[in-house]
């Protein structure tokens, strides 16, 4: 269910190339429809600030420099949207920036900016071409429309299990599609290795294979575009799945409790460790809270720590959450979103297990899989 959240937000997350820049000065001009006049944000796809400027009747234009060779990601943000980082608000587009002149027509409806068109890019205009060239094109868009409608009506207007019912139906017909899709795109590399455009969107399916399959078809690409963006994500994204796969030493991080007190993770080594990864404002996160709770009642005298870490980016989002959940083990906040960088995870709520020696057991645990992964190790 999480496949489309992570795709609207976490993209910008991703390390932008490096090798063989291109920096050369760009206008890039345009209008969001309906932002009027608030602050807009150029940013590239680390989500490092390029520079600002204010919308005026729904009108920017912007003239700086960037990188242009390397068919990357750049980012417009409005802050006045929502914030960076999981939220059910999009106050971002992503787009290419690939040649001197670029024109954005967007649109802001319900909290979510959508980008309509982008004129003045080749990779835009072969990105476009190559995913409406899919059979499956023609009904997809309908089909992502309908899922993030049935997510909007569980999470946010009723946890009803009628509405848990019609999300799973939309989230299985996307997945029956984005399955087809990836197969259709997966086909295609060997006859075009050296489209930068569609190693940008081979990158995104990628994400969601085993790490054997995303090494198959990352060496499919020709070793001439080994420094474009599109390849070079998923060459760090390999490198990182192996840093923080089942069996490997659990990343490290320090984050506030909520008296402020700075917590490193690898200070529990000697116990075994359950982190649940959520937010305030995700509907399945609250429901995984009671179960969650139970284990920490059940284990927490036999050797288990358990810690909460939310990614809530407002601090008095997450301490009403904590408020209204009781919760009653150690709570930490990762406003900026480092743990989701660390352990790769595409989707909330995100549970694992870690060993005394701080090694990763079990991942994406969820429901009655929490309990048994702990009693596999803890009698």
């Amino acid at each position: 269910m999480s496949k489309i959240i992570f795709f609207m937000c976490v993209v910008g997350l991703l390390v932008p190339a490096t090798l063989m820049a291109k920096v050369e000065k760009v206008t890039l001009k345009g209008t969001i429809k309906g932002l009027g006049n608030e602050e807009l944000i150029l940013m590239n796809s680390d989500r490092s600030e390029i520079t600002r400027t204010k919308t005026k009747n729904d009108h920017f234009e912007i003239v700086t420099e960037v990188e242009t060779g390397d068919l990357r990601y750049y980012i417009l943000y409005a802050p006045s949207v929502g914030p960076l980082g999981p939220s059910m608000a999009i106050p971002t587009i992503h787009f290419f920036i690939d040649s001197p002149k670029i024109t954005v027509e967007a649109e802001l409806k319900d909290k979510q900016m959508r980008l309509k068109s982008l004129k003045g890019s080749p990779g835009w205009e072969e990105h476009n071409r190559i995913l409406e060239s899919l059979p499956s094109s023609l009904t997809i868009q309908k089909v992502y429309d309908r899922y993030n409608q049935a997510f909007h009506e569980y999470n946010e207007v009723s946890m009803t299990d009628e509405n848990m019912a019609i999300l799973k139906r939309c989230g299985a017909k996307v997945d029956s599609l984005q399955a087809v899709q990836m197969q259709q795109l997966f086909a295609s590399i060997s006859s075009d290795p050296k489209n930068k455009a569609l190693a940008v969107i081979i990158s995104s399916y990628a994400a969601y294979q085993e790490v054997a399959q995303q090494e198959a078809l990352l060496n499919q690409f020709d070793v001439s575009i080994r420094h474009c963006y599109g390849v070079e994500k998923m060459q760090q994204r390999i490198d990182l799945i192996k840093n923080c796969a089942v069996g490997a030493v659990a990343p490290d991080f320090e984050l506030k409790d909520t008296s402020g007190e700075m917590i490193k993770l690898s200070s529990f080594r000697g116990k075994y460790v359950l982190v649940d990864f959520w937010a305030s404002w995700c509907g399945p996160c609250r429901k995984a809270l009671p179960l969650v709770k139970k284990a920490n009642e059940e284990f927490k005298d036999k050797g288990l720590q358990v810690i909460g870490v939310s990614v809530d980016r407002k601090v008095k989002d997450w301490e009403k959450a904590l408020e209204e959940e009781k919760l009653p083990y150690l709570q930490l906040h990762d406003p900026d979103g480092i743990t989701g960088k660390m352990y790769n995870y595409d989707g909330i709520p995100f549970i694992i297990l870690i060993s005394p020696e701080g090694i990763i057991l079990e991942k994406e645990l969820w429901g009655d899989g929490i309990r048994e992964a702990i009693t596999k190790y803890i009698k």
